[in-house]
């Protein structure tokens, strides 16, 4: 029987941790390995302490202090965080970064690692901006569980009839170095919807916990926003703060007055919230640049043009964000009048969701994603 570790943020509510979650399913389905975890923090992100949650408990009960000289290590993080000292085999996975390269610094430490696995293609290049790296291979993540039997449930009602899901955590402290460009997509939407009650925005965010605190924080923070580019009472916005349970998140997703997931982000490592939308069938309208377009290509769906630019100087940090690297700049013009044209008439728009839906929910499901793992790694595991 191997020793196995898992190393990373199995137990936060953070990108990392979902990540974090899947791999532990896939490790906590061998029978023939002695599976440890390593459970780490993940920069303010909170804790993801669900007691009904069985994989969480599972988790829980084999947090033990590490130990020298596992068969195999599976750590979950950035690059310069993985430790090969801790295991013969050791297994770095990472999304790296959104931009268009990544810190150089991490080359080395992919070479220090026996192999390396990343999300998507995007994450890829980023790293062989420096030049091609043998040990890494592409294993994306998977969708919830619950996205393949919907509830129907109906979390909340709208008293507009046609409403855009923005869902992503504000990622910056002002309107060009926040990621998820958060800022330009609410100015964009109330310049495009100012007279129109018949809209509505629905945004599901944070700053980066999910407290009362953080909810105060953030309402005031979008309150502001909107004040500064909404010229009057529309379009009409409603705001969501807090952990949601899977089969809420579904919920959220099949809505059924909820129209297209809108997200004019500058980049992702993956796009979690991206594949979920498009695995239930709800319509993307996205820049058309990252990672995403990996699943989002296997269809059609409603992509915005864009530029590359420098990020914003004060995004740069000495881990991270280098100073020379690039994100994407969606195109004004070209959302407002896909936007426009999505709201006249979007019965199109949602054939090809529903036509790309039956793809993902085949190819990400967590069982494809748990053999690509088999594919790669049962002979090392002894499986």
């Amino acid at each position: 029987m191997k020793r196995v570790l898992l190393r990373g943020p199995a137990l936060t509510q953070s990108g990392y941790g979902v990540h974090c979650r899947q791999v532990a399913r896939w490790l906590l389905s061998k029978k023939n390995i002695d599976l440890s975890v390593q459970a780490l923090p993940w920069g303010i992100t909170p804790w993801h302490l669900n007691t009904d949650d069985k994989l969480t408990l599972d988790i829980m009960q084999r947090c033990r202090p590490v130990e020298p000289s596992y068969d195999v290590t599976f750590q979950v993080q950035l690059p310069n965080e993985w430790d090969a000292s801790l295991g013969r085999y050791n297994v770095g996975i990472t999304a790296g970064v959104e931009t268009d390269r990544c810190n150089p610094a991490w080359i080395p430490a992919c070479s220090a690692m026996n192999r390396v696995i990343v999300p998507s293609s995007h994450t890829m290049s980023s790293f062989q901006h420096y030049g091609k790296i043998d040990n890494m291979s592409i294993i994306p993540e998977s969708f919830p569980d619950s996205l393949l039997s919907p509830t129907n449930e109906v979390l909340f009602d709208l008293d507009t009839d046609f409403n855009l899901l923005v869902f992503g955590q504000i990622t910056g402290n002002n309107p060009e170095n926040d990621r998820k460009n958060i800022y330009h997509t609410v100015r964009m939407l109330c310049d495009v919807f100012a007279d129109n009650s018949n809209v509505g925005i629905v945004i599901k965010t944070n700053s980066g916990k999910s407290t009362k605190i953080d909810r105060h924080v953030t309402r005031n923070m979008l309150g502001q926003l909107i004040n500064q580019v909404r010229r009057g009472p529309y379009p009409k916005f409603h705001f969501l703060h807090g952990t949601l349970s899977d089969s809420e998140i579904t919920s959220l997703y099949t809505h059924p007055k909820i129209n297209a997931l809108v997200t004019l982000t500058r980049g992702e490592g993956f796009g979690l919230p991206i594949l979920e939308a498009a695995a239930s069938g709800l319509p993307v309208i996205a820049t058309n640049w990252s990672a995403y377009l990996d699943f989002m290509n296997k269809g059609k769906f409603i992509s915005i043009d864009y530029s590359l630019g420098k990020i914003h100087p004060s995004r740069c940090d000495p881990n991270i964000f280098m100073a020379d690297a690039q994100w994407a700049m969606p195109v004004e013009d070209d959302f407002k009048d896909k936007i426009k044209k999505f709201y006249k008439k979007h019965d199109k728009p949602q054939e090809w969701a529903q036509e790309l839906s039956t793809v993902i929910k085949e190819e990400y499901s967590f069982e494809a994603i748990a053999s690509a793992y088999d594919s790669n790694f049962d002979q090392i595991l002894g499986a």
